[in-house]
């Protein structure tokens, strides 16, 4: 049976991959997928540490799988006589092109904005030719991060769901804050935090089991607390529950004035994330694209944050989705506390911190 586990921030969706691999039988043939650079990194030096391993095992990029295996095998089935020379990544063929000018450059390297849609077309031309080669290739796969996808992505997750591999997905819709293809109209309604949806549909359809799984290794209970608030009840998300009980004499959520924000990230070596550049742009610290933090963390977190969020913090101004889900990933890289640097911490409603 297809399997989704849905765990919060800091619940070892990861090492629940690492530890399946781990203690796969010798000979079994996994594949783990996943969207970020970052995270296959940190799955590939992870996993590295414990080699030798029973099972063999193979880390791809989203991107990476979709050509490796859809895509370039059988690439000339779709477009006869054409071979796949490389990756477009930037590129774009326009709104109104056509044919294979819609999913190849004139060098024959494939565009990342159709990608997943000229995969199932290659799958489609070659009469399920490159699902049937995955189940010769692979036992089980692993998909990581799988809020990340969307747009056609999601019906190559479909195809995967018909066939005999064990197929293993791991994620946080709450973190769904990067996607594979940003600009992609298809299955528009299922972008974002509304990818729960069609996860709930799919097991309706007994195409997936879904699990979830509200405890977290990482921020305490008030972070948590904090961080279940961001999102309306009514998306029936399960209260977490924090097992991290140490107490390191800085914790919980505190408010920064903008000149004491350096002696913040001196006296407790914080993390610092904003949204957007122009957030706290007068402070000179080495801050991180809220983006790119996903799978860290880090005892003290230190935010810069948007005017939507300060509104938030100051009057309980509901936040939309998006940047619901960007704080959520925002806080929920703290393990002992989050500080939020404004030019009026009296404002926040929040303990206010002085060197």
């Amino acid at each position: 049976m297809n399997k989704l586990t849905l765990a919060v921030a800091g619940g070892r969706k990861t090492q629940s991959i690492i530890d399946r691999c781990l203690a796969a039988p010798r000979g079994r043939r996994i594949l783990v997928v996943t969207y970020t650079m970052a995270n296959q990194d940190q799955l590939k030096s992870r996993l590295s540490r414990h080699r030798p391993m029973e099972a063999t095992v193979d880390v791809q990029g989203w991107f990476g799988f979709l050509l490796s295996h859809w895509v370039r095998p059988y690439l000339p089935k779709r477009f006869p006589g054409r071979r796949l020379t490389g990756f477009d990544f930037p590129g774009d063929p326009g709104r109104y092109a056509t044919g294979e000018n819609r999913f190849l450059d004139q060098a024959g390297r494939a565009y990342k904005l159709h990608l997943a849609q000229l995969a199932l077309e290659t799958d489609g031309a070659s009469s399920g030719s490159v699902v049937d080669r995955l189940t010769n290739l692979y036992d089980e796969i692993h998909i990581d991060e799988v809020q990340d996808l969307n747009g056609y992505d999601l019906e190559v997750l479909a195809r995967l769901m018909n066939s005999t591999i064990d197929l293993n997905l791991v994620g946080d819709v709450r973190q769904a804050i990067l996607h594979t293809n940003p600009q992609e109209r298809r299955h528009k309604p299922y972008k974002g935090l509304n990818i729960k949806k069609w996860f709930e549909e799919q097991e309706f359809a007994g195409n997936l089991e879904i699990e979830h799984q509200a405890t977290t290794y990482r921020s305490i209970q008030t972070i948590a607390d904090f961080a279940d608030g961001l999102f309306d009840p009514s998306l029936g998300f399960a209260p977490t529950v924090s097992v991290n009980a140490i107490a390191t004499g800085h914790d919980g959520l505190f408010a920064v004035a903008t000149e004491h924000a350096r002696p913040y990230l001196e006296t407790f070596d914080a993390m610092c994330l904003r949204r957007m550049k122009t957030s706290a742009k007068s402070l000179e610290l080495p801050f991180r694209n809220i983006g790119v933090s996903k799978g860290l963390e880090s005892q003290h977190v230190l935010v810069a944050p948007t005017d939507n969020v300060t509104k938030y913090l100051r009057n309980g101004k509901a936040l939309e989705p998006s940047a619901a889900c960007y704080l959520y990933v925002a806080v929920t890289r703290a393990r002992a506390s989050i500080a939020f640097v404004c030019d009026r911490p009296e404002l926040l409603r929040l303990p206010i911190w002085t060197p």
